[in-house]
Parts: structure tokens; sequence; C-alpha cells
């Protein structure tokens, strides 16, 4: 199949066709790549700032359509649309059983470029590619545990549903599991990418009664402003933290 694999720290992603990928094990499902999000994260792995071991596909942000399941796999079918995620539940470790899911044992293959049981289901003339931030979305197709693949309406747009693996659980993850925004409360948010943009409207889920949004760039603002913040203010010539009392 084809993919961008990085080769070297630094230098920019070589798009190869000799990548070879295995057959879904147990538990796992071969999913089409439709659309994939570029993240700061994938960023970090190029330029060095985030440790990586090469040659590596990276990309984690993505959506696509089921084109083989694994034994066992039974709540997906060839055919399923479904959204991607970096961290898919085992739900048989403490962590899972308590509930806790964003703290599974599964997270460590975000660090190992691998699946659980080491193996990355990818390789080039016999050699093992890495499995960058545990999904290799830019590539034809992933190999991922079916926790990690998400299954939603066919009538939601992949383009727009690729960005929910990353940013927007992320960023609504914050507002509703991490900072449990009540009815009534004014949030501050500093910074409108991807993540910064998913609180604004993580806040008005919960019903946050102000939401201010806080960016220099005038585009992300206006953004923020149509996805529901209330207030929206350019940093560099108001002080946040004045504007939010």
């Amino acid at each position: 199949m084809r993919a961008a694999v990085l080769e070297q720290v630094g230098s920019p992603l070589v798009i190869r066709s000799d990548i070879e990928v295995e057959d879904p094990r147990l538990g796992e499902v071969a999913v089409r790549v439709s659309h994939c999000g570029v993240c700061h994260s994938d960023l970090s792995v190029v330029d060095g700032t985030f440790p990586g071991v090469l040659p590596v596909i990276l990309g984690h942000e993505a959506a696509g359509v089921v084109e083989a399941v694994g034994p066992g796999v039974k709540d997906l079918t060839v055919g399923d649309h479904v959204v991607l995620t970096p961290a898919p539940p085992c739900g048989t470790c403490p962590w899972c059983i308590r509930g806790e899911w964003s703290l599974c044992t599964n997270g460590d293959a975000l660090m190992t470029n691998a699946h659980p049981d080491g193996g990355t289901r990818l390789s080039r003339a016999g050699e093992v590619v890495n499995r960058g931030l545990a999904v290799a979305a830019f590539a034809e197709t992933v190999i991922i545990q079916a926790t990690g693949a998400v299954k939603i309406p066919d009538d939601v747009p992949l383009d727009v549903a690729c960005v929910i693996g990353c940013a927007v659980q992320t960023g609504v993850g914050a507002v509703l599991n991490t900072a449990q925004v009540r009815e009534g409360d004014t949030v501050l948010v500093m910074g409108l990418g991807g993540v910064g943009l998913s609180v604004v409207q993580g806040a008005r889920l919960a019903g946050a009664s102000r939401i201010i949004a806080s960016d220099p760039v005038a585009e992300r603002r206006d953004k923020a402003l149509a996805l529901g913040a209330t207030d929206a203010i350019d940093p560099t010539a108001d002080d946040p933290t004045t504007v939010s009392h």
C-alpha cells in the first residue's frame, strides 16, 4: 500500500508504495483511511521534539471505512464508517474496569509505536515499519484494535469526522471530564487552534453562560464566535484575565 513515511528526523515525509500491511488479528479491524488531519503531535515527531523509532508512519486524527474485521470483533462490520482514536481502551485493565478509560494501559502504544503485543502489522522489504502515535493513518489502510474504531452514522462527512479522533475529544473532554464545566459557568479559552475551538464547543454544550475566546489571530476569533463563544479578545491588545472578570 501507499503511505507517507518519516525516514529521518527533520526531513520531509516520503511517499512509498511498497508498504506491506498484515491482515487484522484477534480483536482488530482494517480501516480504509478516507481523511486524516495533521496534528501538532505529528509535527513534533517530525522535528524531533517527540522521540520516535524510524522509519515510522504518522497520522492519528483519522476517519475511514472498515474493510476487514479480525476474529472476535462483534460490534463492527465491513462498510461501517468509523473515527479512529490513538488510545483505544482495552476494557479489561484495572483502569478500564474503574471506568477511567483515558488511563488504560493501551495508552503505552502512543510511545511504543506498536500494538500491545509488540507488533506493528507494517513492514517494507521484510523490515519493520513503525506505527506512529498508535494509528499510522498517513496511509491507505490502518490496522487498529476494534475499540479504537468508533462507528459513526454514514451521513457524517468523513473529512469533518476525522478531527474528532484527537482535537475534538481532547478539547471537549477537557471541558466535560477534567474541568467539569457546569451550566452557568464562565470559561476562558486561551488559544484557538483545533483543541481550543473544541473547548469552545464543549463549553457551549456544558451550558457555560460566558465563553471568552482569546487569540491574536482575527480569523480564529471569528470562528470561535461562530462556534459559540460569547466574547472574543485579542490578547495583544487586552489582558484576558481582566476581561474575564
